[in-house]
């Protein structure tokens, strides 16, 4: 049986996805990149809200800074965003639309103020790894993600 290698690729604007991929990271001992736009979102929320809708109007593909050097060591990658206007965050899908993920199993987490699980139909489009179940990241325990990743 081939050793699973985790990536755990995020984009957080107020933290709490950061919390939770950082704790996903700890329990499964992998890596982690957070996707950081090249151009910042505002930390005002009502101005945010507007320049991410306006992305997705558009469905635009904001690029982000840096890259993942070798992206075919992980067998498992893990992507988590925070929901916004009822899908991911655009930056989301630039990600997928740049890394080829055929082979890899894509597990999918996004933290929201009570929209539940959402962007999941969006991903699938793009994604051309195998797609696990969307979880919310909002309430994430170690124990949860051992049972979710199947440690």
């Amino acid at each position: 049986m081939t050793e699973r290698k985790f990536l755990t690729v995020f984009f957080s604007w107020g933290g709490n996805t950061r919390k939770a991929a950082g704790l996903i990271a700890e329990t499964t001992g992998g890596d982690m990149f957070e996707l950081r736009p090249e151009k910042a979102y505002s930390k005002i929320y009502p101005i945010c809200a507007a320049q991410a809708k306006k992305e997705r109007d558009k469905d635009a593909r904001p690029p982000f800074s840096g890259g993942i050097a070798d992206i075919s060591q992980y067998t498992d990658i893990v992507l988590g965003y925070p929901a916004w206007w009822y899908t991911c965050p655009m930056i989301v899908l630039r990600f997928l639309e740049q890394y080829d993920l055929t082979g890899k199993n894509v597990y999918l987490f996004n933290t929201h103020g009570g929209s539940g699980a959402v962007g999941t139909d969006d991903i699938k489009k793009l994604c051309r790894g195998n797609v696990h179940k969307s979880i919310d990241g909002n309430h994430l325990t170690e124990t949860y993600v051992r049972e979710w990743l199947e440690l």
